[in-house]
């Protein structure tokens, strides 16, 4: 049975008056907010924003996205639902399933980008040149507005699972709220209360992998912030590397949305290019800025880039008090 499936791309749909989500036809009075509105208001963001493209800054109040009924109401009980765990912290949100944060995650990364995309769309509109995506980025942002409809419908992932996810327990200020992507990867990091979320959103899982000796290192330690930054590192420069794939196979099984991964794939999925130490300083230099470090403070050629997680000697975890530097 043929499924219709709504892709925002093919072609541009970023009307007020379709739901983000579903692609319904809206009665353009009916939106969701990018970021929880308790988040905003929690962390005093009601004048604060985020750089969009051509060097735009945009409140966090005034993120919204348009959406059919069903899809606010599914918003909805997802802010009540993430919102007690966020509030309770490390603990809660720990035991919350994947699915949930990976619902919350692409919403809010997806949002900031509906977002650029009005604003760009308009630009080029108004200069009479056409907008384009590139289609790779075309193909993951489409595969997450489906994945997304797990928000309204059943949606099954076959035999793989399509991100990987980590919870950390991270010692920042419960006053702090630390929010970053990164588009064409689709990756996410936030840390806010006591605990940190990163996440590789369309990796089909491999990026996890490729980190298990850090990952199984490090466990289930509390961080300092710097640490849980240098993981996001790893996280965001290991999806870099990572084999681009070719599209799932999407099909509709007794009104269930399936995603599976084409034969070939499922072998190539796990294939990386080489690591390279000075581009991976690079990546841990602008993540580390706050702290003040440089190039030339992590990386000298032929020494390994300096790492906060792992002790490159006993190759065991370092403590966050053996660290040094300011919370």
């Amino acid at each position: 049975m043929a499924m219709q499936l709504f892709n925002p791309f093919e072609p541009l749909s970023f009307s007020s008056d379709i739901c983000f989500l579903t692609g319904e036809k809206t009665d353009n009075k009916t939106f969701v907010p990018v970021f929880p509105l308790w988040i905003v208001e929690r962390y005093n963001l009601k004048d604060s924003g985020i750089m969009l493209l051509d060097g735009i800054k945009m409140k966090y109040s005034e993120m919204f996205l348009p959406a059919s009924e069903k899809a606010a109401l599914s918003i909805r009980q997802l802010d009540e639902t993430t919102q007690t765990a966020f509030e309770q912290g490390y603990d809660a949100v720990s035991k919350l399933p994947e699915t949930i944060l990976f619902q919350w995650m692409a919403r809010v990364l997806y949002g900031v980008l509906y977002q650029d995309f009005v604003y760009v769309i308009k630009q080029h509109a108004q200069s009479g040149k056409p907008f384009e995506i590139s289609v790779l980025l075309k193909q993951r942002l489409k595969n997450l507005v489906l994945m997304m409809q797990s928000l309204v419908r059943p949606v099954e992932f076959k035999n793989f699972t399509p991100w990987s996810i980590r919870c950390y327990k991270v010692n920042i200020s419960k006053d702090i709220f630390n929010y970053k992507d990164e588009t064409q990867d689709l990756n996410f990091c936030l840390s806010m209360n006591d605990f940190g979320l990163i996440a590789c959103l369309q990796d089909n899982g491999a990026v996890a992998e490729y980190n298990k000796e850090v990952l199984d290192t490090v466990g289930n330690a509390t961080l300092h912030p710097a640490q849980f930054e240098e993981m996001y590192g790893r996280f965001i420069y290991s999806n870099y590397l990572l084999q681009k794939l070719p599209d799932y196979k999407i099909k509709n099984e007794n009104g269930t949305l399936v995603f599976e991964l084409p034969e070939p794939a499922t072998a190539e999925m796990k294939k990386f290019a080489p690591w390279q130490e000075e581009i991976f300083a690079q990546v841990l230099a602008n993540l580390w800025k706050p702290w003040g470090l440089t190039m030339n403070d992590i990386y000298t050629f032929p020494n390994s880039p300096l790492s906060y997680l792992i002790n490159e000697r006993t190759y065991e975890f370092i403590q966050p008090e053996q660290i040094g530097l300011p919370y």
